[in-house]
């Protein structure tokens, strides 16, 4: 099976799961309803502290919220919180809170990554790299934030000539120990499906720093 057929039928097989188990909740901050998955939970420890539970399974009562400044905004009131857990609650610091949620998005694509290599769907390493432009197989490319200039130009080159968009993100060590691979100065996605999986994530990351820096940024919020 070729190297994008794999990410396809990865795609396929984990989509139809998906519409088997999908698990739907409501925000507390804007009550629209969407696939847990694409939340964050908060859970409520037996000393009533409300914590971010980053892997979605802490025991107990739990309320979802939108990865979303404004919806973590409302979402972190003291009576809106204690009303949803139905007892009383002490309210996490909001700023910490913004900083834990950046983080898990960042695992999340992480995650996201660590798949689509074991599906077949990335491919990495300056060789593999160009071949892969040379047949028109790469669709998306992560460019990691340290790497050369002059090898970060020719990435950059590659990518204006075949049409090929490309984020900056990750460390090369970071870059590829996500993958499983020694350090990496870039990443192509190679499968369509998958693409669109990780461009939601990685739009749900962008979103959020951006939102969170205009807040931090914003006069009156220090």
């Amino acid at each position: 099976m070729a190297e994008t057929d794999i990410g396809q039928h990865y795609q396929k097989e984990s989509g139809n799961a998906r519409s088997r188990h999908r698990v739907e909740r409501t925000c507390i901050g804007c009550r629209a309803q969407r696939e847990a998955h694409d939340l964050v939970r908060f859970a409520c420890t037996p000393q009533g502290q409300v914590i971010l539970d980053a892997s979605g399974r802490a025991p107990g009562r739990g309320v979802y919220v939108c990865c979303d400044v404004l919806c973590l905004h409302k979402a972190l009131k003291s009576a809106k919180l204690a009303l949803a857990l139905k007892r009383s609650i002490m309210v996490p610091d909001v700023d910490s809170v913004y900083q834990d949620v950046q983080r898990l998005l960042y695992k999340r694509l992480s995650a996201c990554l660590s798949l689509g290599q074991k599906a077949g769907a990335l491919v990495s390493g300056y060789a593999l790299l160009r071949q892969a432009f040379a047949q028109a197989r790469v669709l998306y490319m992560i460019v990691a934030e340290d790497i050369a200039i002059g090898r970060a130009k020719e990435y950059y080159s590659w990518c204006t000539q075949d049409g090929v968009p490309y984020v900056i993100l990750f460390t090369k060590e970071d870059l590829g120990h996500i993958i499983g691979k020694p350090s990496r100065s870039a990443v192509g996605l190679t499968a369509p499906r998958f693409l669109e999986f990780l461009l939601a994530r990685l739009t749900a990351l962008e979103r959020f720093q951006t939102a969170y820096s205009l807040k931090r940024n914003a006069p009156g919020s220090h």
